[in-house]
């Protein structure tokens, strides 16, 4: 019991991390990622001769993925898609969004695609920071 203790104690008193700005550079980095996606535009990067980055059609299907999951449940009608896609040859955009929200079976659709692309760009932020600062230096 007394080494638990001792763990304990440590952890509680634990000194904190230095931060050297890398934690707040890839926040910004995603956030700024985001927009881009949610923009229709890709977010691609040179890091070590390699592009990276994540496309909007990559987005696009991550938004599909999520999209045919609620479709394989009960939580929408079976006509949804249909609708859907009548809505947009038709041209009836409150019809379609209503659709489209009904697939997606979220309160708030816009907190859905800021998370999906936020989990798309979360493993490339330290990478995309370092192509930056690279970039930036003469």
């Amino acid at each position: 019991m007394g080494a638990l203790r001792e763990a304990q104690w440590q952890y509680d008193n634990a000194e904190p991390v230095p931060d050297d700005g890398q934690a707040e550079a890839e926040r910004i980095w995603i956030e700024n990622g985001i927009v881009e996606l949610l923009a229709r535009r890709d977010v691609l990067f040179m890091f070590q001769g390699k592009q990276l980055g994540v496309t909007f059609e990559r987005f696009a299907l991550a938004v599909d993925e999520h999209a045919m999951g609620e479709l394989s449940g009960d939580t929408c009608s079976k006509t949804v898609l249909g609708r859907l896609v009548l809505a947009a040859v038709c041209k009836s955009t409150h019809d379609a969004a209503s659709a489209a929200l009904e697939m997606l079976n979220v309160l708030d659709p816009r907190a859905l695609m800021v998370q999906l692309a936020h989990d798309l760009l979360a493993p490339f932020a330290r990478d995309g920071v370092l192509a930056e600062r690279e970039a930036e230096q003469p």
